[in-house]
């Protein structure tokens, strides 16, 4: 990409996380060579990036290039159409990165229409930016990433159950940005009763924490959990009714709930992204059903040995029945490594 696409690029990167149901986007105006004008989408319901970069121009736009991540939108939502604000402003060449696969958006053919000079000029670095909003668009439902922390040897934690802590505290705060960058974060009940989890997103400068989900089961939850004092309202699905004590300080759904119905539910409740955390029977159920789009694995250099607490607890018949996955990135994180995956 271009010095100004990648300008728009990293202002989209900034705000990731922080558009609720809309995705993060970057503008970047130009006139005559020089930055006149950037602006990014700060929050669902919030003026769209070209909107914002087009009201911080230090001069008259009229005649300017316009790059910007997403293709501009053409229908009224929250807000008015960014080609509305184009044609208006008087830009002559609009330089997008990302085809919106909304079927509302027809932003290029709008402006095309309109007589401007309308470029789309992909790129793999921001497709894959978009890889999560259009999945939950094509497949409706939310966008699932798994996450593990994990010994050397595949294990989540000791014999006896003990898992804190395994990796350190540069993978610890990555965990923390990944889930200010999800709607939601998902556990079983055994690990909200074994570790008593917040489930917050701890960052610099507070962080949007996710909409806390139980995956509960039979398990009966007791007072004073922390998730009870969670700032998003809680979400128990469960099979126990007497989780419905709860009722009051968190939304209580009582039935037979497998990982397919919950997330059914929570896209019906507009949850685009879940960070799934485990332990070890939901990551397993997830992984069983093909319900996820992405793995994290933080894995540290220790070796715990003989361990009933492994990421996948079915047995493969063959190779060629093993769980198959590609990988997409490898980061260092102090002594532990981020190993990124998808769907082979």
């Amino acid at each position: 990409m271009n010095r100004y696409m990648k300008m728009a690029f990293d202002l989209a990167c900034m705000t990731v996380g922080q558009t609720g149901k809309n995705p993060a986007v970057g503008a970047v105006i130009v006139k005559e060579g020089k930055v006149i004008g950037m602006g990014a989408h700060l929050g669902y319901g919030k003026p769209h990036a070209e909107r914002q970069a087009l009201s911080s121009c230090s001069e008259d736009p009229a005649g300017a290039d316009i790059y910007v991540t997403l293709e501009p939108c053409s229908h009224h939502g929250k807000t008015p159409p960014c080609t509305e604000a184009i044609m208006e402003a008087g830009l002559s060449n609009i330089h997008y990165g990302a085809k919106d696969l909304n079927p509302k958006v027809s932003g290029h053919q709008v402006l095309a229409d309109a007589g401007l000079n309308v470029f789309h000029q992909p790129d793999e670095a921001i497709d894959q930016l978009y890889a999560p909003f259009f999945s939950h668009l094509e497949r409706h439902r939310p966008n699932v990433t798994l996450k593990c922390a994990m010994s050397l040897d595949g294990k989540l934690a000791l014999d006896d159950g003990t898992s804190t802590w395994i990796t350190g505290e540069a993978a610890r705060a990555d965990v923390h940005q990944e889930r200010h960058v999800h709607d939601a974060i998902l556990v079983g009940g055994g690990t909200l009763l074994h570790d008593d989890p917040m489930l917050t997103a701890r960052i610099e400068g507070g962080g949007v924490s996710p909409v806390p989900v139980v995956m509960a089961g039979g398990h009966v939850l007791p007072d004073g959990l922390k998730i009870f004092e969670h700032p998003e309202r809680a979400i128990i699905y469960t099979t126990n009714e007497t989780n419905l004590k709860h009722d009051g300080i968190c939304e209580v759904k009582v039935g037979e709930w497998s990982p397919e119905a919950i997330l059914d539910d929570l896209y019906g409740k507009g949850i685009s992204s879940l960070f799934v955390e485990g332990g070890a029977r939901v990551l397993t159920a997830f992984i069983k059903e093909g319900l996820y789009d992405r793995i994290l694995t933080y894995v540290a250099p220790k070796i715990f040995g003989e361990s009933r607490h492994a990421l996948y607890k079915e047995q493969s018949a063959s190779m060629e029945a093993a769980v198959q996955l590609e990988m997409v990135d490898v980061e260092k994180l102090g002594s532990d490594l981020k190993l990124t995956y998808r769907k082979a």
